[in-house]
């Protein structure tokens, strides 16, 4: 008798935490489901849907998607009128590439540099003469085995302890492990008009970088503990930020915010500062209503979705995004503050693109 009244109060309980989520889902505010553009706006972006994949280009407001062409991590010009990419000969780490350009139309697509070691996020000059990229440096390219007395590293996987005897009969510990593959990373500026190029002065990590559309001189690249400025007039660079989960960051038009996808304990979200690096906010995370649903229809915590490849609307006020949230990666959008988040293109836009995320640095949209 006792385990049936346990038994009806648990039911009853339960019940009245449904009754309670429901009441919840109700009174809390539905998103956008549709996208929506500002009044008046012509803006274009070029989207790639995976690395080396297709590249497209859409008007902002989901009208005219057509194929351009294949390579990774598309850049539109300042004028709007190229685009920049990069293509590798092959897949494996120390491939050797090219870095290309196309008009926005499809035509007169060319090549500006070749046999470059795995070239990648090309970003344009604010005059649009030059495009700076990033290129393979070295390191160790594949993972590698090792065996040493010495205790592993904290990057080592699949350690094996090995007992055994010296040459006289003692015992001795040797430590057997994998190190992941270390790659090192520097930055290459290439003149438009000629090819030409020279090597920027960096540290070994140097990645991903974003050039300031108000100061030509200045650029700021993810690097080995954070974010890190360069002068290229001087040939220095110093630290920006100190987190190491700060990801290919990007300028606003104004230049006075940069946007960058954060590693966020297991999960990319969208996070914007100022230039010099203060006034960090955080734009992006799992809403209430999610969360809610995801415990009444799983049974379990809340699984965080993704936020990522930040790209600022040509005018700074707003930020098209990636995100996983509706259970495969789609091109959203939101004010520059975070607010009122909605999917950019329509529906049957989004089904044609079939994008894919690897968080590999990766540039997925270009708006202008």
């Amino acid at each position: 008798m006792t385990h049936s009244i346990r038994g009806l109060w648990r039911v009853d309980r339960l019940r009245w935490f449904a009754a309670l989520v429901a009441m919840l889902l109700l009174t809390m505010p539905v998103p956008h489901a549709a996208a929506q553009s500002a009044a008046g706006s012509t803006g274009r972006l070029v989207i790639q849907a995976t690395s080396g994949g297709p590249i497209y280009v859409v008007n902002e407001d989901g009208s005219g998607l057509r194929y351009l062409t294949d390579g990774m991590d598309p850049a539109l010009s300042p004028d709007g009128q190229w685009v920049a990419f990069t293509r590798w000969d092959g897949v494996q780490n120390g491939a050797t590439g090219s870095l290309w350009v196309i008009r926005v139309d499809g035509s007169e697509a060319h090549a500006l540099l070749g046999d470059i070691p795995q070239p990648k996020s090309p970003a344009w000059s604010p005059d649009g003469s030059r495009i700076v990229m990033t290129v393979l440096k070295g390191g160790r390219l594949e993972p590698e085995r090792k065996c040493s007395s010495e205790r592993p590293p904290r990057e080592a996987y699949d350690v094996e302890v090995k007992r055994e005897t010296d040459d006289s009969g003692r015992p001795k510990i040797r430590f057997c492990y994998t190190l992941p593959a270390h790659t090192y990373w520097g930055l290459r500026a290439v003149e438009v008009a000629t090819g030409s190029f020279e090597d920027i002065p960096a540290n070994l990590f140097s990645n991903s970088a974003s050039w300031d559309p108000t100061n030509p001189w200045h650029l700021v690249h993810r690097g080995e503990r954070g974010l890190e400025n360069v002068d290229l007039n001087r040939g220095i660079n110093w630290p920006l930020t100190d987190d190491v989960n700060d990801h290919s960051p990007t300028f606003s038009p104004d230049g006075s915010k940069i946007a960058v996808s954060y590693w966020q304990h297991d999960h990319w979200e969208i996070h914007v500062l100022n230039a010099d690096g203060s006034g960090r906010v955080r734009l992006t995370e799992i809403s209430a209503r999610a969360a809610i649903e995801q415990m009444i229809n799983n049974k379990a915590l809340p699984r965080s979705w993704n936020n990522a490849a930040p790209c600022w609307s040509p005018d700074g006020t707003r930020i098209a995004f990636v995100t996983d949230r509706n259970g495969r990666w789609e091109v959203w959008v939101m004010n520059a503050d975070g607010s009122d988040p909605h999917p950019l293109l329509p529906p049957e836009v989004q089904a044609q693109l079939d994008l894919q995320y690897y968080g590999m640095d990766e540039r997925m949209l270009s708006w202008r």
